[in-house]
Formats: structure tokens, sequence, C-alpha cells
């Protein structure tokens, strides 16, 4: 896993390889899932096991159903954990397959949640 750090109120970007190879080789087996549904299941799995805050749920907006090679999409996502507190996530999903790389998995960054 990566992590990214930026300026200012934003605490900064979380690159979650893991999930996204994780993601892009469940779609690579036929899997279904369009990309901002890969993204809600990688933040609720991320968030709940590795930050250890439980999420009930995660809601993407807009709904990409997939992204061109080197295309990276911007989504705005609503998480909402079981303690009942939330916040709004900027995100993106980002196609690594360019420049000549082929069968890579997506990569997915969210804005960090807000401490407790």
């Amino acid at each position: 896993m990566r992590v990214e750090r930026g300026p200012g109120r934003r605490r900064g970007w979380r690159a979650l390889l893991v999930a996204g190879v994780v993601a892009g080789a469940a779609a690579g087996c036929g899997s279904n899932d369009d990309a901002y549904v890969a993204l809600q299941k990688a933040m609720a799995s991320h968030l709940t096991n590795v930050d250890h805050r439980p999420v009930a749920s995660v809601a993407c907006t807009p709904h990409v159903h997939g992204t061109m090679r080197g295309d990276t999409a911007h989504l705005s996502c609503r998480v909402v954990f079981k303690d009942g507190s939330s916040y709004t996530a900027a995100a993106t999903i980002h196609n690594q397959n360019d420049g000549g790389r082929h069968n890579m998995p997506d990569v997915y960054r969210w804005d960090s949640p807000p401490s407790r």
C-alpha cells in the first residue's frame, strides 16, 4: 500500500494498490462490478479492516462504469460508519493501462476520514 499526502485541510489521499490488485483480478475473472462499485467495496474494506472504523455504507457518484486507458475518473463518496458518523470523500479511479502497460488493475484514492 502507498499513502500520498497533500497540503491543506485534506489529510491526504490513500492509494489502495492492494485493493486495486484484488479488484483488477476479480474484474479479469468475469466480475460484473462497475468501477464505482469496486471503489465502494475497496473503501469499505479498507476503512473497516485497516483503519478499524466499521463502515455501514459507501455511496459514490457519478456511477462510473469503467475508465479508458490512462484516464482518471473523479467521484464523490459518502461514507457512513456504523457508529452513525459520516464524511464525504473526494475519490478517484485511475486506469493504469497506458504507455505499453497492460492488464494493470485500477488504482483507487480517496480523502482520509476526519480524526475521531
